[in-house]
């Protein structure tokens, strides 16, 4: 793929580009209301509010929170997407400011179609229909689609994490480059936090490049990334010792939800050691009025079997989070039970000794039963099923629609996988993707294991470009292929 396809778009390109757009417009025009059962052409989700509410607090009363009786909440939320809401909130009001924030999140995501197209030109020149291919497969992709209309953080770090990857294969050893690639990577570590795991990948692959120039050169402009990520991320911890004297690098476990206390999250932990999804046993808890029946598994002495029932009662009379999970509590008691009323400290002490004990009696199960069915789960998850106490009113969608779109999804990132591990010594950049999607996968699976699919949102984007390489690359060889020919296209 010569240069100049890069500066005048092909044809064939501007089609997938379009299609791309059309795609993503019906999407938010039609799709909005059938798939979110959401009356706007945006989607609101749970998390969307701590974005909105911590640039409408800055801008209203000076202070940056998205819950002023919550001292916590003003560390919550990192100031890269509030801020990117806030700059349509500023130009186009609180009321245009959602629909605004998606069609700019629309354009961005049509214009990412792009930089797969111009990845993949740069990754393998030689490969001509592997950016077409990538293009056109990050262009219909359903999973990166249905994120775009969500105020939220997922299609733009999802955008910035490609823009990153574009960026690195072309890399120079100038100041310029190098100091604004750090500063893309702190960005986007404010945008979605763990994407903060690209600095140490991008250090790697400054000082690999430079290498051939000489290690001072090579750690001068690792030195200049680290300067770029600094200048812009220190101010987040600076605030936030200022104005609490704590040092927050980056923020609470809870990140200021009253629902996400220490109760909720430590009986959380404990559940995710011997069982991937939590959402039953918290309906359990919360709706149920009985003895909860967990698992023989999950205790392994008729003591731990009591203590864990001792615990379902004071989480149901006393734990604050899990009284502000059932979301139809007044606020002010919601509140007080937060700040005073409750017995949060026994709960998460207890069900933490509960997980402790579990790990010293089962290692072998607590480090891989749980990790292995969520990587089940990322495989080949096949349909959506919430939590009844957080969603009482969720409306049922098309299981024969959407098995068929999880199936898509299975298939293309076992594509992706396949082809990764088989392209990695032709095609160097894909340890680029191993790095960001291998850690993605474990970090998620085997260590947080609240695993949502849209946490590997990022990673699932990245397995396109080593997915398009390999079907490029049998596409050339079913194209060229003549008797004899075969056998000595492959040893080359």
């Amino acid at each position: 793929m010569q240069a100049s396809s890069l500066r005048v778009l092909p044809r064939l390109l501007l089609a997938i580009i379009l299609l791309g757009l059309g795609a993503r417009v019906l999407f938010m025009v039609v799709g909005v209301a059938a798939y979110y059962h959401s009356p706007d052409l945006f989607c609101l989700n749970g998390d969307s509010s701590s974005y909105t509410q911590s640039f409408e607090n800055l801008w209203r009363v000076g202070r940056y929170t998205f819950d002023l009786q919550v001292p916590e909440a003003s560390f919550g939320r990192l100031p890269g997407y509030p801020f990117f809401y806030g700059v349509h909130r500023l130009v186009f009001g609180a009321a245009l400011a959602p629909v605004a924030t998606a069609w700019s999140q629309l354009l961005l995501d049509t214009a990412a179609i792009w930089l797969v197209f111009g990845i993949l030109s740069r990754m393998a020149p030689a490969v001509r229909w592997a950016p077409y291919l990538g293009a056109f497969l990050y262009a219909t992709y359903p999973f990166v689609m249905v994120w775009v209309p969500v105020i939220g953080t997922e299609s733009l770090s999802t955008d910035l994490t490609l823009l990153w990857f574009y960026l690195l294969l072309g890399w120079r050893p100038t100041l310029a480059y190098s100091l604004g690639t750090g500063v893309l990577v702190a960005a986007n570590l404010f945008v979605r936090e763990y994407m903060g795991s690209l600095l140490p990948i991008t250090l790697l692959w400054v000082v690999v490049k430079a290498m051939p120039q000489g290690w001072p050169l090579a750690w001068r402009h690792a030195a200049l990334v680290a300067a770029g990520f600094g200048v812009l991320y220190i101010g987040w911890p600076v605030r936030n010792y200022v104005l609490a004297h704590r040092l927050m690098l980056l923020k609470p476990q809870a990140a200021g939800y009253i629902n996400q206390t220490p109760d909720v999250d430590e009986f959380y932990k404990w559940v995710h050691c011997w069982d991937a999804n939590e959402n039953p046993w918290l309906d359990s808890v919360l709706i149920g009025q009985g003895p909860v029946h967990f698992p023989e598994s999950a205790c392994s002495t008729p003591a731990e079997a009591a203590q864990a029932q001792t615990l379902v009662l004071l989480a149901r009379h006393c734990g604050s989070g899990f009284y502000a999970v059932r979301g139809s509590q007044p606020a002010d008691s919601v509140y007080r039970r937060y700040r005073t009323d409750n017995c949060n400290a026994a709960i998460s002490t207890g069900f933490q000794q509960l997980r402790q004990q579990f790990a010293a009696e089962h290692p072998w199960r607590y480090w891989f039963d749980v990790p292995v069915q969520n990587l089940r789960k990322a495989f080949f998850k096949s349909r959506l099923v919430p939590p009844q106490a957080l969603y009482p009113h969720a409306p049922p969608r098309s299981a024969g629609l959407l098995g068929l779109i999880f199936g898509y999804r299975t298939a293309l990132l076992l594509l992706g996988w396949v082809g990764l591990f088989a392209s990695l010594r032709r095609y160097p950049a894909l340890w680029l993707v191993l790095a960001v999607s291998g850690f993605q996968y474990v970090y998620i699976c085997f260590f947080y294991r609240g695993l949502e699919m849209r946490y590997l949102l990022q990673a699932d984007a990245l397995l396109i470009l080593p997915a398009a390489l390999w079907l490029g690359r049998g596409l050339a060889q079913v194209r060229n292929w003549r008797p004899g020919a075969l056998a000595s296209s492959t040893a080359n």
